[in-house]
């Protein structure tokens, strides 16, 4: 998820909603503990005490009637008409792009004005971090800080290799306890910083029908663990994962139902594969696994594609969604939403 250009023309293209799990990711920010100026820290301290005071009565609003979420978004929402977003009510994570390090305390203004502009149009913003990987504080320009730096990590942490293309950028490895509380910590100490009711955590898991990583008992650790933080918190977690639902198997299923919890939920960038679409069995299957997502109490939210467009879900899944199902399908902060896509109208 994400985009790694970092203007708003980039942010037309398509994998500024559903970045591809091979393409460039967002470079993140993050100041070193202990090396925080005082200005810096000040700014901390007024973030937290800028936080909407809507957080603690968070509930996901109905989808019954109009079923958009808003994913990835950044600063250039403010340059678009109020009206598109008279309806919305959430936004995954929001970041303010191209910080360097010295705009951080304008950036961190920039980020509580806007939070404080998008709460008071009743919209629920959440915050964005990386599920598995940490990388160089040097590389990160985004706030608020989206991943982990890896100097933060212990000496002895593991990990399975690099992201593509980013030798500096570190893919945990999640099946290490040790690794993985100490990524945890990292994880925890961010969010303390920035209380939202939302947290976004990008490319947590990887299912073994779509490739071949690590054990998906290992993922879902990972994802409990964090979705804990998150609850102890006051926070909601939404996990983004890629997967074919309908090929999950019913240990997996299991696995990811228990480890996510209710009311916590997944981004799924492969919602209806044009291959299961192809094949009225594989739908069957896919409609069936939903169904017992959703009616454990778990919430999903549908990435479209370029194959697969926000009108064919909808179309889809209104011949199966429940009017009590937390079911979404994000739409694009750049362009208005079409009624007709996202609700019953």
């Amino acid at each position: 998820m994400g985009a790694s250009n970092l203007n708003e023309s980039s942010a037309r293209q398509p994998a500024q909603v559903g970045r591809s799990w091979s393409s460039p990711p967002r470079r993140l920010l993050r100041e070193i503990p202990g090396k925080l100026t005082k200005p810096i820290i000040l700014s901390l301290l007024i973030a937290i005490a800028a936080w909407p005071s809507n957080s603690a009565a968070f509930q996901w609003p109905d989808a019954s009637h109009y079923w958009r979420v808003m994913v990835n978004v950044n600063q250039y929402i403010e340059n678009r008409p109020r009206e598109w977003f008279a309806q919305d009510k959430i936004i995954t994570d929001l970041t303010i792009l191209d910080v360097k390090p010295g705009n951080h305390s304008a950036a961190i203004e920039q980020y509580n004005k806007l939070r404080r502009d998008l709460a008071s149009r009743g919209l629920y913003v959440g915050t964005y971090i990386s599920g598995r990987t940490v990388g160089p504080a040097s590389d990160q320009t985004v706030y608020p800080p989206g991943s982990v730096p890896i100097e933060q990590m212990p000496a002895n942490a593991r990990y399975v290799g690099s992201w593509p293309g980013q030798p500096d950028r570190k893919i945990i490895d999640v099946r290490d306890p040790d690794t993985r509380h100490a990524f945890q910590a990292g994880i925890k100490e961010l969010w303390v910083r920035d209380p939202a009711p939302i947290r976004f955590i990008d490319n947590a898991a990887v299912q073994p029908a779509v490739v071949r990583g690590e054990p998906w008992k290992a993922y879902c650790d990972n994802m409990e663990e964090i979705r804990k933080i998150a609850e102890s918190q006051g926070s909601r977690a939404i996990f983004n994962i890629a997967m074919h639902v309908g090929l999950s198997t019913d240990e997996e299923a299991r696995e990811l139902t228990e480890a996510i919890g209710p009311d916590n939920g997944v981004a799924l960038e492969m919602p209806w594969h044009p291959s299961i679409q192809k094949s009225p069995e594989a739908t069957a299957k896919a409609v069936a696994r939903y169904r017992q997502l959703l009616d454990s109490g778990l919430v999903v939210i549908m990435i479209p594609t370029v194959d697969t467009p926000a009108s064919t879900l909808s179309d889809w899944i209104r011949k199966w969604k429940k009017p009590t199902d937390h079911l979404y399908i994000s739409g694009i902060f750049w362009k208005a939403p079409d009624l007709s896509v996202y609700s019953d109208r």
